[in-house]
């Protein structure tokens, strides 16, 4: 039997080269976005040697001293040791795993939480899940109308689709139901991403042109400006002139 060759676009890769763990237990301890996020990067990292908050801050997009102080308080939680390396081991714990590529889109840390979640409940075989805001904001312990926006980001940035549903009860009554979320492939948001970074690159190079140009053309006209000559003055209209009050 012949075997159907994979599509180039899809290369075979194991998943532990692309994707890292994360312990389930990690919920339980109702970590703020900003620590999930610097907690979540370490583990992303996995390793033995010390990360400076400085190398940390440039993974995250944050500034050094907004690292030490949550890393701190992970420290203090006792899932981070004092040289800043994870406590927990996925290896004899329950865990789910995220793309690499997640930190390379810059999201928010709350948008960053309500993705990890997702990605904790979501169906392996579908990559569907259905939570309500309610229960979305009980997890990740936001708020609703953050949980909300949050949803809002990773659809704009790609990482999901959002559709929305109904059921009838034994009334035969129509209700909303959750919104059904599907977990599209972060290689295609990466991409999406970069291509935004570019277009804005080529937008500030143009501005930067622009006024450039802007600039030398002010200059240029400044000096035409200053190097023209003095038009001569307008010849005296003689009937202006004074005459003498008696002939000589």
């Amino acid at each position: 039997m012949r075997r159907r060759a994979m599509p180039i676009s899809w290369p075979r890769r194991d998943p532990r080269h692309y994707r890292f763990a994360m312990p389930n237990l990690v919920w339980e301890y109702k970590l703020k976005p900003i620590e999930f996020l610097i907690f979540s990067y370490l583990c992303y990292c996995n390793s033995t040697s010390t990360l400076t908050p400085e190398t940390i801050a440039t993974g995250v997009y944050m500034t050094a001293i907004t690292v030490k102080k949550y890393l701190n308080s992970l420290v203090a939680k006792k899932l981070v040791s004092e040289d800043g390396i994870p406590v927990f081991k996925c290896e004899n714990a329950n865990f789910f795993t995220l793309p690499n590529e997640v930190f390379l889109l810059r999201l928010p840390p709350s948008a960053f939480m309500v993705y990890a979640y997702l990605l904790l409940i979501e169906d392996r075989r579908t990559h569907t899940c259905h939570p309500s805001y309610n229960t979305i904001a009980a997890a990740t312990d936001l708020t609703k109308n953050t949980a909300m926006k949050s949803v809002n980001t990773l659809l704009e940035t790609g990482l999901i689709t959002v559709e929305s549903s109904s059921y009838f009860d034994k009334h035969g009554m129509k209700w909303k139901g959750n919104n059904l979320y599907t977990i599209l492939p972060v290689r295609l948001a990466a991409d999406a991403f970069h291509q935004r970074q570019l277009h804005r690159l080529e937008l500030e190079a143009e501005c930067r042109r622009v006024l450039q140009w802007q600039k030398e053309y002010d200059r240029r006209r400044s000096r035409d400006a200053l190097c023209a000559p003095i038009p001569a003055l307008a010849a005296t209209d003689p009937s202006q002139q004074c005459k003498p009050l008696c002939a000589c």
